[in-house]
């Protein structure tokens, strides 16, 4: 059990129990699927959601930042819940990057399946120290690849845990917002992309990293009792 994890492989990637990684000399630090505006989404369709998003971003954001200087935040896609102009988002998006530039931290934006396609014109990837930061959506030319997408996510009984899956060549982070669904990796069938990348799970609670092994072993452990190592 540790706060923080260094990614075996090229670069100096941390990983952080808040579903991020970091890297410290880069002073960056990158998450994924973010969903803001999750509540307002959901209101256009007749539900009815307490505001609650921006604060459970910011929230997570100032235990992200007070892990060390970071001066940048690189969201690997779907910074927000829905492409559909909505007045209310947007002036989420608006107080969130005010929050940040108190901080001192510049937001980065790369486009996800959910992101607005107009407007503002989003990069599909960003490459820092040789990863190449991207959504997942579409397949991904890199040798090395930092990507959202999938959220997933270590249910085991009644508890659930973001997962970040490491390998030496990839990272897959979890989604950043509690609301987004996952996709089980101890029993639901993984995308084929990451056959042979050699990842390992890595459960975040929020305020600490339990390691789980290798992904490709956890349906086999579940069945004997999945303890973290």
């Amino acid at each position: 059990m540790t706060q923080s994890v260094l990614v075996p492989g090229p670069g100096r990637w941390w990983l952080a129990p808040e579903g991020a990684v970091i890297h410290r000399a880069e002073r960056t630090a990158v998450i994924a699927d973010v969903h803001l505006g999750y509540e307002w989404a959901r209101g256009t369709g007749g539900d009815i959601v307490p505001a609650h998003s921006l604060t459970e971003t910011i929230r997570s954001l100032t235990s992200l930042f007070d892990r060390g200087p970071i001066t940048r935040l690189i969201v690997a896609g779907d910074l927000v819940e829905s492409p559909l102009p909505c007045r209310r988002t947007t002036a989420d998006l608006v107080e969130l990057e005010r929050w940040m530039k108190v901080r001192g931290v510049e937001l980065i934006r790369v486009l996800g399946n959910h992101d607005p396609k107009h407007g503002r014109r989003s990069p599909l990837t960003i490459e820092v120290d040789g990863w190449t930061i991207a959504h997942g959506h579409r397949p991904i030319e890199a040798a090395c690849t930092i990507s959202g997408h999938d959220h997933p996510i270590l249910r085991v009984g009644r508890t659930v845990a973001r997962c970040l899956l490491v390998g030496p060549s990839t990272i897959v982070l979890p989604a950043f917002s509690n609301n987004a669904a996952g996709l089980n990796v101890a029993q639901m069938p993984v995308p084929k992309r990451w056959s042979g990348r050699s990842l390992r799970c890595w459960a975040g609670t929020g305020e600490r990293l339990l390691d789980f092994g290798m992904l490709d072993e956890l349906p086999a452990r579940l069945t004997s009792g999945l303890r973290p190592n």
